[in-house]
C-alpha cells in the first residue's frame, strides 16, 4: 500500500514536471525554492485528484480508480486518434500520406 502511494507520488512529480517544462516555451533561469514551490502547488492539485474522499489520504482503492481514470482517459484518446486517422485516409489504405495530411489540413483551414 505505502509502495503504491509512493509510487503514485512518484508518477504526479513526474508528470508535474513534464506539464510544466512542455507549458513555458521559453525556460527561464529559476531559483530551487520557486522550482520547489511550483511543483508542491502542482503535485497538491494532482494528489486532490487522487485523494477522491478529500480525507487527506490516498487509500487503495482511489490509487485503482485513479489508475483506472488514466487508463479510461488513454483509451479515449487513442479512439479519437484512430477516428481522427482515418477521416483523413481519403484513400482507404490504412495509411496517411503527406498530401492527404495537407488536404485535411486545407479543409479544416476553409471551415474556420
Amino acid at each position: 500500500m505505502i509502495l503504491g502511494v509512493m509510487n503514485i507520488l512518484r508518477n504526479l512529480i513526474i508528470i508535474t514536471l513534464l506539464i510544466i517544462t512542455n507549458a513555458k516555451a521559453e525556460f527561464k533561469t529559476i531559483t530551487k525554492k520557486e522550482f520547489i514551490d511550483r511543483n508542491i502547488k502542482a503535485l497538491e492539485k494532482r494528489f486532490d485528484l487522487v485523494d477522491i474522499n478529500k480525507d487527506g489520504k490516498i487509500d487503495a482503492k482511489e490509487n485503482e480508480a485513479y489508475k483506472q481514470r488514466i487508463i479510461n482517459a488513454k483509451k479515449e484518446q487513442a479512439k479519437r486518434r484512430t477516428e481522427l486517422a482515418k477521416k483523413i485516409d481519403t484513400n482507404k489504405d490504412g495509411k496517411l500520406s503527406k498530401e492527404e495530411i495537407e488536404n485535411f489540413k486545407k479543409k479544416q483551414n476553409t471551415k474556420k
